[in-house]
């Protein structure tokens, strides 16, 4: 079994997405739609359920906080928090890597 992943720091690409550099090397690049789209929280699921989208394209994340080695807090535009366990976080990576693709690199 690997070991929990931990977030070495994170940062702002762009308006769009979020950049999350991993303790073990690993760096992903997550647009803010995905994630407030696979927001954990009940009221998103419920909005899933019905085959809507949480949040809307035009939705900016204010902040993130990283709570220990277990969690992150995200903060919206629009005033929603989601709450991300970090393996949840790091399951939400679409690189060619994670989703079992590491011949196809979109760079180097």
């Amino acid at each position: 079994m690997g070991r929990a992943p931990a977030i070495r720091q994170t940062r702002r690409i762009g308006r769009y997405a979020l950049g999350v550099d991993w303790v073990d090397g690993h760096e992903s690049i997550m647009p803010y739609t995905s994630l407030r789209a696979h927001c954990p929280c009940e009221a998103c699921a419920a909005l899933r359920a019905d085959d809507r989208v949480p949040g809307d394209r035009g939705i900016q994340l204010r902040s993130i906080d990283v709570m220990g080695d277990a969690s992150a807090f995200l903060t919206w535009s629009d005033g929603h928090e989601s709450v991300y366990l970090l393996s949840e976080l790091r399951a939400l990576c679409r690189c060619a890597y994670c989703v079992g693709e590491p011949e196809r690199p979109i760079t180097g």
